[in-house]
């Protein structure tokens, strides 16, 4: 058996404080939901937070809600009373338009980072004209193609897009998250036969680095379980004046 998560919250938290530390932007305020994912990042936040590089960082406002609420008015309420320099507000789908719903209407407007699960279309349309001005995203090597130096990855990522291209669609996360696994599985039996034994795949898998797929280049051994850590993670703006990001 083997599982493949290519999703790491630790690393998305890790570099998201990173990215917001070195702004200067060390007030902090935390707003997701109260389900198993939401928790899973707010854990992945406390131990980004525990790095002694993160010393000065200071969560001013810990806010929860439940995927299901229709409102984080008082959530929001009391975020802006703690006057923090940005916010990490982390739910993904229609809980992310209630949270931006909540900022909208209680006029707080500060650099905030969501989850790169809200990085598609369909989400910009609904709730891109009330997101917040500063609005970021903890993204993969697929949402910045263009500018990727590296020959390997702007292969794999051209390969990727070629191949939804055939068929008119273009990737987004969850045909993303299924993508490199799919090619590593099948990598993997063309190395080791068709006949292999799935101890023999396991071991093969988590021995496994330095392959490329389009979230960037694997290590198993220094990143159990997900392959890629915070090499894979990127910081994306959404641009509110031209619907996009960059």
């Amino acid at each position: 058996y083997v599982f493949l998560a290519l999703y790491d919250a630790d690393a998305n938290l890790a570099v998201t404080i990173r990215y917001l530390r070195e702004r200067g932007w060390r007030r902090i305020a935390y707003l997701g939901t109260n389900d198993a994912t939401g928790l899973d990042a707010e854990r992945a936040l406390n131990n980004a937070l525990a790095l002694p590089e993160n010393a000065g960082v200071q969560i001013v406002s810990r806010q929860h809600f439940a995927p299901s609420d229709i409102s984080v008015a008082a959530q929001v309420a009391a975020i802006k009373a703690a006057a923090p320099d940005a916010l990490i507000g982390w739910a993904a789908g229609t809980p992310a338009g209630t949270m931006f719903h909540g900022l909208h209407d209680g006029g707080l407007d500060i650099p905030t980072v969501t989850s790169q699960a809200n990085l598609n279309v369909p989400f910009f349309k609904q709730f891109g004209s009330i997101a917040p001005a500063n609005l970021y995203f903890s993204g993969a090597p697929i949402n910045v193609a263009g500018t990727v130096t590296n020959a390997a990855l702007r292969k794999a990522l051209g390969d990727l897009t070629a191949s939804f291209a055939a068929s008119g669609a273009k990737p987004e996360l969850i045909q993303i998250a299924a993508w490199d696994p799919g090619l590593l599985l099948v990598d993997a039996l063309r190395k080791l036969g068709p006949d292999a034994t799935p101890a023999k795949l396991r071991a093969y898998l988590l021995a496994l680095k330095g392959w490329t797929g389009a979230m960037g280049r694997y290590d198993f051994p220094a990143n159990p379980q997900h392959g890629v850590g915070q090499n894979a993670v990127v910081m994306i703006r959404y641009n509110p004046a031209l619907g996009t990001t960059q």
